[in-house]
Formats: structure tokens, C-alpha cells, sequence
């Protein structure tokens, strides 16, 4: 399928690129509001640009961008006053400034003036008093004026750029703000990414932002027509998903029909398969389509997976067809949403998918396991294969998350996962496929246990399942969950826990594994915090946990010694109960 850039036929759709790089500036009135951007919007950014990189999207469109073309002389740049798209222009041209910071850091001072010449400044004499292509309101001037010296504060940098002068705005308003802790937040994003990809995940960022993202551009005659327009684009309307696409064209094939036959297809066909998706307080009904497609194509990007879909039925006339073959992984899909088991598997077989649940596994994760779980349905692959996969995936990502390493770069690994093992379903062959990605990395036998001893895994979203399965490793009474962890060593502990822990030993160990007590429930904050030997009859009264109970009984004391024995004893067994590494690991630590 032909790759597009762009979300509409509209000639006026441009990519970032394209709008930044001519002889253009983008200037906010001077009494527009300030930039405001919270940062959980520069994550979602984040998000967008990773999905790009990782091909889980091929494209972005940030919307309409409403600007008035100012009559200027025709030898100087175009000015465009921007009555609305303010905040998502300012953040873009931040992200740029922190992507030519990140490279002039980095020695690529060749590569960091040619993007700053083209998407920055305008370089040449004109009759603008700031070179900025970009030009805040009164408020945010001091701010952006700041980012700008910034950036050439790099002796090395400026002899790159040669005998350019940058031409500030006249400063105003404050020294400090949202618009400078932004470019600093992109920075440090940027920053992650060249530490975890190199330099050249930076690019793949960078270029995903001014070729990948666009916007259409809306040049109005009035600026006093600007809010209109935006009002209207942006009316309070529910928008159409690809379920309500889907819907509308299964339905298209019965359109001339009379009412009551659609009626009753409705009936009998589309609601038992729509409703399904209702569980519980949950609908999962439009999550859905995208891994279905990826079963189908595994190099689908999400925003082609309706028209991919539908170009699948175009010889497809009778929508009971249709919906039965769209219902071919729904159980699967389901499962694998709500840990139940829906596909009918046997108890062993359901448990260890189950697990995938219960360790919050990414959906990246999705294509693979619906079509595993219905290769078991139809004996394509055996329970005990089936088992066997199930716990060596499980083992690749309790051990990445307990190492603290984030899902991004697993949706390139199990996308294609099925098609690459090549009709041959088993724990080597997949371990075998894994491996070859290398920027994913697969913690071995040693980082996983230097992690379950020494990681601070309090808060993590792997550390209850942890818990519970060395629970279970002890023939507890498996609780379904674990209501409360408990720190042994408290958090903010009274002053008797000083006298067997130093201030740098509390910081150290206070959120360790060893340290993690499962109860039923929250403890009294007023004994929480007090010395073990007020704590310990408690843990021996919480029955609910074989392993509370068993520390209280074997741990007499609670000690820098005790916690250490007890962190070398967890990893062992950790080691065992998730003993999947790298093909090869063992080997390459010898050597």
C-alpha cells in the first residue's frame, strides 16, 4: 500500500516541513494570551512522533492552522499573524530548537546550522526587526528570546553559522514560564531518545516532525473571521471512528434492502457481535480493528486500517459473511483485554495467558497472541507449545519492565512476530525471532537479578505481579491480587529504625523488592511507620499471605543484613520462575 503523508486531498494540507521552510514568518498578535501547553500534551506529542518513528502510524495531522497574511514589501519575508494554532506552532518550532541544541551538544554542528537556517531564522538583511521565524506575543518574548541565545551559546556552534547575527525581539514579560520549561522538556526527551537509539533515532525524530505531521493552513481575508471558522471546525460534534466506519459499510451492502431485513441482520448478526465487546464498564469495540488488521497485514499502519479492512470484502456481499469473519479473533482480542477466557482453552493453557494479563502486557503485544490463541483452537499449535511460548514471552517482559526499560520498540517486534517464525511455533524459534531485534533489549540472567536486588520497584506496574507469584511459589491460597504493599522498613520510618539503618541506607533500600510486603489491606499509618517488632505481629496476623506470615516467623529483626539476604534469596528465585534470556546471553558473559 502506497505511503501518504497527508491526511486529505486539501492542497492547502502541508507537512510542518514545507510550512516552516520558506521565507515566512509566524508571528502571534502581541496581545494574544501567552503559550499554555500543560506538559501532558508535549507527552502526547511524544507519543505521536515514537508512533511515527515506529511506523505504528505513518502519519499526524495537527489540524487547521488559521493565520492573515500581512501586506508586506515584496523583497521581505511573508508575515502571517496567527489568529489560532498559536500553542501547536510555538511547541513545534521548540521542539526544533531542541532538536539543533541536542546536535550542536552532540559535535554535529554542520547538521545543526542547516536546520537552524532553514526552519529558525531568516538569514538575510530585512526590514523585520527580529530574524526569528517565529515571534511571540508580549508575554512570552523574554522567554523565546532566551531559547534563541541558547542555542548559540556554543562558541563551536557560532563558527558554524559564520558571520550570522542574531536579532532578538524586544524582551517582555517574564524570564521564565511554560514556554521555556517546554523547550526544556523537549530537550530532555530528545535527550532519552539519542541515549536509548543514538543519533540517529534524533533524526528519525526530526524527520518525522517536518515530513510526517502536517497541518492545514487557513489564510483568511478578515482576521476577525479567524474565531468563526475555528468555532465551527471545531464544534462540539462526537467524531467518527473506524468502528462507525466499519459499521456504515457492512451495512452499505444491504442499503436498497427493505427496513426489516436490516433490522434483523442488525439483530441476529452485528449487536451479539457488538455487544461482546461490552465488558464490564469497559467497551472495547473500536480497539480492536487495528491488531485485527495487523493479523491480517503486518506492516499496516493504524491509519490505513479501515480501508484496508474494507478492501478485504470487496467481493463480499452478504454483511452476516462479513461480521462472522470479523468476529475470528474477537474472543481472542478479548481474552487477552479482560484476562478471561472466552476462546473455551484448557485451565493450564488459559493461565498462562492469563499472566500476560496480569503482568499489564502493551498491546503491541495483541497480534501475536490472538493469533497464537487461535491456532490453539484449531490444534494449529499445541497446548503445551502454546504454554511453553506464553511463559517465554512472559519472561521477556517481566524482566524488561523490572529493569525499568519502557514498551516503546515492541510493537516492531511482535507486528510480524507470527509471519517470522514461519509455521514453526515454539519457545526457540520465537526466542530466536526476538533476539534479532538488538535495539530491543532483553535483560540477561545478570541485569535481571542486579535489578530485583538493588531496583527501587515500588511503584512499578510489574511489581504486584511479583509479588504474588512468589506468594504462589510458596503454596499460598492465590489471591486473585495484592491489595496493599507494605514497606518493611518504612517510607518515612519513626526514629528507632535510624539505630539499625543510616539515612543512606534508608534511601537506598526503602523501595527494593526485598523490602515489599503483600496485605490485605492499607496498615494503620501510625504503626506503619514504627519499628519492625510493632510491625511483625500484624504481618503474622495477615492470613491472606503465605509469604507475610512466613517473613514474620523467619525475620526476627529487619536489618541492612536481612534485606541484602533476603534480595540475593528473591533473585535467585526470580531467576527460576522467569529463567528466559537472550539466545546467546550465557555465552557472551563467559566470553
Amino acid at each position: 500500500m502506497a505511503q501518504r503523508n497527508r491526511l486529505t486531498n486539501n492542497s492547502d494540507e502541508t507537512d510542518i516541513g514545507a510550512l516552516i521552510s520558506g521565507d515566512t514568518i509566524f508571528a502571534i498578535p502581541y496581545f494574544q494570551r501567552p503559550y499554555k501547553w500543560k506538559l501532558e500534551r508535549l507527552k502526547q506529542l511524544n507519543v505521536d512522533l515514537l508512533a511515527l518513528v515506529d511506523e505504528t502510524n505513518d502519519f499526524h495531522f495537527l489540524g487547521a492552522v488559521i493565520v492573515h497574511g500581512r501586506r508586506t514589501n515584496p523583497s521581505d519575508p511573508d508575515v502571517f499573524d496567527v489568529i489560532d494554532g498559536q500553542q501547536r506552532i510555538t511547541t513545534l518550532f521548540l521542539y526544533l530548537c531542541a532538536v539543533v541544541k541536542l546536535l550542536a551538544n552532540s559535535g554535529q554542528y554542520q547538521e545543526a546550522a542547516a536546520l537552524f537556517f532553514k526552519y529558525l531564522v531568516i538569514n538575510r538583511d530585512t526590514g523585520s526587526l527580529s530574524n526569528f521565524k517565529i515571534q511571540s506575543c508580549k508575554e512570552d518574548r523574554s522567554q523565546l528570546n532566551f531559547v534563541y541565545h541558547e542555542l548559540i551559546a556554543d562558541e563551536k556552534f557560532r563558527a558554524a553559522l559564520g558571520g550570522f547575527v542574531l536579532r532578538p525581539m524586544a524582551a517582555s514579560g517574564s524570564d521564565r514560564g511554560t514556554l521555556l520549561n517546554n523547550y526544556r522538556a523537549a530537550l530532555r526527551f530528545l535527550n532519552d531518545e539519542n541515549e536509548q537509539g543514538g543519533l540517529d533515532r534524533v533524526r528519525a525524530i526530526y524527520a518525522s516532525l517536518l515530513n510526517r505531521v502536517s497541518v492545514v493552513q487557513i489564510d483568511v481575508w478578515d482576521p476577525t473571521n479567524g474565531p468563526k471558522i475555528f468555532d465551527s471546525l471545531n464544534s462540539r460534534q462526537e467524531p467518527m471512528t473506524v468502528g462507525d466506519l466499519i459499521r456504515n459499510e457492512v451495512f452499505s451492502r444491504v442499503a436498497n434492502e427493505h427496513p426489516a431485513i436490516i433490522e434483523r441482520i442488525d439483530a441476529e448478526a452485528w449487536q451479539p457481535f457488538y455487544k461482546k465487546f461490552d465488558q464490564g464498564d469497559r467497551n472495547l469495540f473500536d480497539g480492536y480493528f487495528f491488531p485485527y488488521g495487523l493479523v491480517k497485514s503486518p506492516n499496516l499502519k493504524k491509519s490505513e486500517a479501515y480501508s484496508f479492512i474494507r478492501k478485504g470484502w470487496e467481493a463480499k456481499l452478504d454483511p452476516k459473511e462479513i461480521i462472522q469473519e470479523l468476529a475470528e479473533y474477537q474472543d481472542a482480542y478479548i481474552d487477552f483485554m479482560m484476562g478471561s477466557n472466552l476462546s473455551g482453552h484448557p485451565k493450564d493453557v488459559a493461565r498462562a495467558f492469563r499472566r500476560l494479563w496480569e503482568i499489564k502486557s502493551p498491546g503491541s503485544v495483541l497480534p501475536f497472541a490472538m493469533q497464537l490463541s487461535r491456532a490453539i483452537s484449531t490444534s494449529e499449535v499445541s497446548s503445551a507449545t502454546a504454554i511453553e511460548i506464553c511463559q517465554t514471552i512472559e519472561s521477556f517482559l517481566v524482566r524488561r519492565s523490572v529493569c525499568g526499560y519502557e514498551p516503546t520498540g515492541l510493537h516492531a517486534v511482535f507486528k510480524r512476530l507470527w509471519k517470522d517464525c514461519d509455521g514453526e511455533y515454539s519457545s526457540a524459534r520465537l526466542s530466536h525471532e526476538i533476539a534479532k531485534h538488538r535495539t530491543v533489549p532483553w535483560p540477561d540472567n545478570l541485569e535481571f537479578a542486579n535489578a530485583i536486588r538493588e531496583r527501587g520497584l515500588y511503584g512499578v506496574s510489574v511489581t504486584h505481579y511479583v509479588v504474588l507469584e512468589f506468594d504462589r511459589s510458596l503454596g499460598g491460597d492465590c489471591p486473585a491480587n495484592v491489595p496493599w504493599l507494605e514497606h518493611v522498613l518504612p517510607v518515612n520510618p519513626d526514629a528507632k529504625w535510624f539505630e539499625i539503618f543510616t539515612v543512606e541506607q534508608h534511601e537506598k533500600m526503602k523501595h527494593r523488592l526485598a523490602n515489599l510486603l503483600p496485605l490485605s489491606s492499607e496498615m494503620n499509618r501510625s504503626l506503619s511507620n514504627k519499628p519492625y517488632l510493632d510491625k511483625r505481629s500484624r504481618f503474622k496476623e495477615d492470613s491472606m499471605f503465605k509469604s507475610t506470615r512466613q517473613f514474620a516467623d523467619g525475620v526476627p529483626e529487619w536489618t541492612p543484613q536481612e534485606l541484602v539476604a533476603r534480595s540475593d534469596s528473591l533473585a535467585n528465585w526470580a531467576l527460576s520462575r522467569w529463567p528466559h534470556e537472550r539466545p546467546g546471553s550465557r555465552v557472551r558473559e563467559t566470553l
